[in-house]
């Protein structure tokens, strides 16, 4: 009879069993001859893809693995007590996919000299603080980390010159902030230090998102509020500059917020004509779009400080709304053009 364990993506395992609805190895609640046969037929049988198989045991690797393999492959699989990997040296691919992590995992002291992906596994939140990788020397081309929910600390985490570390899809709450600080601050070393282009600017925008600003390192609550407000505005109007297509939609935003504005106080022109929205008059739609386009006009000049003088702004709060407008678009243009000069010497 076939083993009728089937996962998300259909895929199904291989195994026969003489009777049972699941295999040995996807079997949940062992009894104690079970789980000796379970280690025994795993080192029988020299498995390199274990599917579905659930580690009710804690799980040495140097215990299991005394045969060669080309791969190791460890799918939706569960390890209900601890999952110990270190000092083992790694010359096979290995892959950690939809797998669960109950307990600690451990990677101390391992050499990892191929490729090596964790994707869509969920770690333990009592782990999150774990280093798992403490003093792991990874030698492979990569080392992908991908949609891992509660991924633990990577620091102590060794690479070598040529390792593409890919870091993606890995979300932190409030309370672990620093937690995702630490491993896209990794994660952005690693990826200047091979000059991984295209990803340098994804895992800047994260480690800094995850920056932790402290009350107590501040002299007053002035301080530490005003750098919480310009961190806030510097991550989600530009993704601290390297989300340069936010950056421009939001430019467009406030020219465009501007332009309503100036549309309801009215702008004066060279030949003294008010041009004014009224919303008693019986003004159709494409008379107000033409109107809008108008003021539209005024607020990316005045944006950008070239002021041709063909139209005034009316009255003192359209005069504080223009000065306001043209600080805005100083300090814009000023980061537009440090961030266009960081590209290009980047």
């Amino acid at each position: 009879m076939k083993c009728k364990l089937k996962s998300k993506n259909n895929k199904e395992c291989n195994k026969y069993m003489k009777s049972e609805y699941t295999c040995i190895f996807n079997k949940n609640n062992k009894t104690k001859r079970e789980k000796i046969l379970f280690k025994h037929y795993i080192k029988k049988e020299k498995i390199t893809d274990f599917f579905g198989f659930y580690f009710e045991d804690d799980f040495d690797i140097k215990e299991i693995l005394n045969y060669k393999y080309n791969y190791l492959k460890f799918e939706d699989c569960i390890f209900y007590k601890k999952a110990d990997f270190s000092n083992f040296i790694f010359n096979g691919k290995i892959e950690f996919l939809n797998c669960k992590f109950l307990d600690e995992i451990l990677f101390f002291d391992s050499t990892v000299n191929a490729n090596l992906v964790m994707n869509n596994n969920y770690f333990e939140e009592k782990i999150i603080n774990n280093k798992i990788f403490k003093n792991t020397d990874i030698n492979c081309q990569s080392f992908e980390l991908i949609g891992n929910t509660n991924l633990p600390r990577l620091d102590g985490i060794s690479f070598s010159k040529e390792t593409k570390f890919i870091l993606r899809d890995c979300h932190y709450t409030q309370n672990y902030n620093y937690i995702g600080k630490v491993n896209y601050t990794i994660a952005e070393i690693q990826a200047e230090k091979i000059h991984d282009d295209k990803n340098i600017g994804y895992y800047t925008y994260y480690e800094r998102k995850y920056n932790t600003i402290d009350r107590t390192d501040f002299g007053n609550y002035g301080e530490y509020l005003i750098s919480k407000i310009l961190n806030y505005i510097a991550r989600e109007l530009m993704g601290y500059g390297e989300h340069l297509s936010k950056f421009f939609l939001y430019t467009i935003s406030i020219i465009s917020i501007f332009a309503f504005l100036y549309m309801l106080i009215g702008v004066t022109t060279t030949s003294g004509e008010i041009i004014k929205f009224d919303i008693k008059s019986e003004n159709s739609i494409f008379e107000v779009l033409k109107m809008y386009i108008e003021f539209w006009y005024f607020s990316v000049i005045t944006f950008s400080t070239v002021g041709f003088g063909d139209m005034t702004i009316n009255g003192i709060i359209g005069k504080l709304l223009v000065c306001f407008e043209v600080f805005i678009g100083i300090t814009i243009q000023g980061t537009w053009a440090a961030l266009i000069i960081k590209r290009i010497f980047r």
